[in-house]
């Protein structure tokens, strides 16, 4: 069976902000949406929330609006992202190795990494984000460094997805 990914908000927003802006990288917007229609790329509610809380006109908002139904999957009301959500929760409380700030802020409901990381952890999903592991930061907590901690979860850059998934032209390749 195909690994499916789950994708990071900083993929969208950093992706728009920069070396896939919408003037003139609109293939990798369509091979993330082509990515989907073959069942292998999604993102999850808490990353929809992140990116439609940002400005009307902004494209990756209006983008993530027009995603179809789907593509961003159930977090919170899913029951085992939610069992796998406490687990998460329960590391990061008991985790000394981060500054309180940071695992205060990792801990905030309303944000999507933790989450990331529950539904990756409840269902198999490799977490695909713009984060690097870094051994030696304690004001964040990376992506990286907790699947690494937490255990049972796999976490690429997108770089790599690219590699797997894509030819010239962004055009998805399964």
């Amino acid at each position: 069976m195909a690994k499916k990914y789950i994708i990071d908000s900083n993929i969208f927003i950093q992706g728009k902000n920069f070396h896939y802006n919408f003037a003139f990288c609109k293939g990798f917007w369509d091979w993330i949406a082509d990515g989907h229609k073959q069942g292998v790329m999604f993102s999850i509610k808490k990353v929809r929330a992140e990116l439609v809380r940002g400005d009307k006109a902004d494209e990756a908002r209006k983008w993530a609006e027009k995603m179809p139904d789907g593509f961003f999957l159930e977090d919170t009301l899913d029951t085992k992202v939610m069992q796998a959500y406490a687990d998460v929760m329960q590391w990061s409380a008991k985790d000394r190795f981060y500054l309180q700030d940071a695992r205060k802020k990792f801990s905030d409901f309303s944000k999507a990494d933790a989450f990331l990381l529950a539904y990756a952890k409840a269902h198999g999903h490799v977490v695909v984000t713009q984060e690097y592991s870094n051994s030696e930061k304690k004001k964040e907590i990376p992506i990286p460094n907790a699947a690494l901690k937490i255990g049972d979860i796999e976490t690429i850059p997108i770089y790599d997805l690219l590699k797997k998934h894509a030819k010239d032209t962004f055009s998805f390749k399964p």
